[in-house]
């Protein structure tokens, strides 16, 4: 129970990495707090973990929309009264048709789509939260990075800029708010079947960050709930600015 009545904000939990965050964050005693675009999809993961006998509400959330997240952090303050801990999980991936080519034919409009949530998404929630986290003196907030930003590799140049972008801007923040006893880090999760159906072309693209990795498998989300809950737990106190990674030894930092 490391994380007793821990109100905690997890963004994109309607489905894959983030729903297991949920779970397994419900699991530790937190208060969960699913904020989602995909209104169905965050019902039905903050249903899940009611039936389960945790605590668990849901709000439908556009990571983009500064109104919308700031009527998020106040409706959290009126329900609970504080806000521990914000994971920013929400981010457009290769699960909702990411383009992928050279960088002289990415069109602008699929730049600008995926920067606003993979990047400014992550501004938008901390700038929001961060005055609740800063009157209450503590917090964390956990930003979730890609093992893409050190090897350029997966042909996204808009994916991979935005999550260099995560990197950046966790250091700053880190650095802003330490003061306030604040902890600001991030988590690169590998490629992980984090896919609700398993297509042929799903388990491919998968198993071909196997050979890459010192354990030779695929990663699921149940490899990487525990460092978000290390990042989320008092465990983590003193720890802040960092980058953690989470790819079964396929890159080494």
């Amino acid at each position: 129970m490391r994380l007793q009545n821990k109100v905690t904000v997890i963004t994109g939990a309607a489905h894959g990495i983030g729903k297991a965050y949920a779970r397994r964050f419900a699991e530790e005693g937190a208060q969960v707090i699913v904020a989602d675009v995909d209104a169905a999809g965050g019902e039905a993961t903050a249903k899940m973990l009611l039936d389960a006998g945790f605590s668990a509400w849901a709000r439908t959330t556009d990571v983009t929309n500064y109104a919308d997240v700031e009527g998020l952090m106040k409706e959290i303050l009126q329900r609970f009264g504080r806000i521990d801990v914000l994971l920013n999980n929400a981010a457009i991936y290769v699960t909702q048709k990411l383009w992928k080519g050279p960088v002289e034919e990415l069109e602008l409009a699929e730049w600008d789509r995926v920067l606003e949530v993979n990047l400014k998404g992550v501004f938008i929630c901390s700038k929001a939260a961060i005055p609740i986290m800063k009157r209450q003196r503590s917090g964390k907030i956990i930003n979730i990075a890609s093992g893409t930003f050190f090897s350029g590799s997966g042909d996204m140049p808009h994916y991979t800029t935005a999550k260099g972008g995560v990197v950046a801007l966790t250091r700053v923040m880190a650095r802003q708010l330490g003061q306030w006893g604040i902890n600001v880090n991030c988590m690169t999760p590998g490629s992980t079947m984090s896919e609700e159906s398993v297509t042929e072309d799903v388990m491919k693209r998968r198993e071909g960050s196997v050979d890459k990795r010192c354990f030779k498998r695929v990663e699921t989300p149940a490899d990487i709930v525990g460092t978000a809950l290390f990042l989320a737990s008092p465990d983590s106190d003193f720890m802040t600015g960092q980058l953690l990674v989470v790819e079964g030894g396929g890159i080494m930092h």
